[in-house]
């Protein structure tokens, strides 16, 4: 197989950020204030981060029209409004959701669910139907990003034999690596994966049926927004019985590889952010809570001496 014959297939799924699609082809957003309902408290001036939510010359709150462009559609002017009183061109009121109605988990549930993700490493063959793809993505843009511009493209092969592709691809840039320098720590650590794989192991991708690289334009002033996403990622698939872990390797195959990131479709123009391989699992923890290092945290404290001055 040469790279000049590879190209991206059905099974590999390219998403872009909708909200970015959007900002493209609408209107600069506006917002109407329905005076039955508002009282005037001046929340949605308070939580508008662009500072562009006024009060108006009738006491109620409005958009500067002048201001309307710096909008980075957040939506929190309508969603902090306890009466509700706020509709948004880009979110309707009947797009939104009450808090109160929310199932949320307790506290100790929430952070149990955090402290109980692991790193899976053993996957079942078994493809994710689209459905569970579609609600872990869900989730997923839900990320928080630096001034909600939603950066993230995603790379995701759906189809197993796409991944497979991708392990191979990956031991390719290995032997590469292996040629150019034998001492180096990739080509060692390559040549023993090169030596798993020819004994039928996967010490790569694990034997995950997928793999999801997330990508940002190069000139976007925040790369962790991917970082973000991907921890949003990893943390939905374990709400859906999914299992997740980083892709070291293949963030190293994918920045360093050119075939890998032609076959990908990723662009000069795009940094690679990091990549994980999901699945079911295969074996499932029985027990919860392994010991942890003790963290290192420097607590910036007024100190009694200052006090005494």
């Amino acid at each position: 197989m040469t790279f000049s014959n590879i190209s991206p297939e059905v099974g590999i799924i390219v998403t872009v950020s909708e909200t970015i699609k959007r900002r493209e082809v609408v209107s600069l957003p506006s917002m109407t204030v329905d005076p039955s309902k508002c009282t005037k408290c001046g929340t949605c001036v308070k939580v508008c981060p662009a500072g562009i939510v006024k009060v108006g010359d009738t006491g109620l709150p409005e958009m500067d029209v002048r201001l309307a462009g710096r909008c980075i559609e957040c939506g929190h002017c309508a969603l902090f409004c306890p009466e509700s009183a706020n509709c948004l061109s880009f979110l309707k009121n009947d797009e939104m959701v009450a808090s109160a109605d929310l199932g949320m988990p307790s506290a100790s549930e929430a952070l149990n669910f955090i402290k109980t993700r692991r790193s899976i490493r053993r996957f079942k063959s078994e493809p994710l139907p689209q459905d569970v793809f579609d609600r872990i993505f869900e989730a997923v843009k839900n990320a928080p990003t630096a001034s909600n511009r939603q950066p993230v493209r995603w790379i995701v092969s759906s189809d197993p034999e796409k991944t497979v592709e991708i392990t191979n691809l990956i031991l390719c840039w290995m032997r590469e690596e292996i040629f150019k320098d034998p001492t180096s720590q990739i080509a060692i650590i390559g040549a023993a994966m090169i030596a798993k794989a020819k004994a039928g192991e996967d010490g790569l991708l694990r034997g995950a049926p997928h793999a999801v690289i997330a990508v940002v334009p190069k000139d976007h002033m925040w790369p962790e927004d991917a970082s973000i996403a991907l921890t949003y990622l990893e943390l939905a698939a374990h709400a859906m019985g999914v299992g997740a872990c980083w892709g070291g390797f293949l963030t190293a195959a994918v920045r360093n590889f050119k075939g890998l990131r032609e076959y990908l479709g990723i662009g000069e123009d795009e940094h690679v952010c990091g990549a994980q391989m999901i699945g079911y699992p295969l074996i499932k923890p029985v027990r919860q809570f392994p010991p942890r290092k003790k963290q290192n945290i420097e607590w910036i404290r007024q100190r009694k001496e200052d006090l005494l001055t």
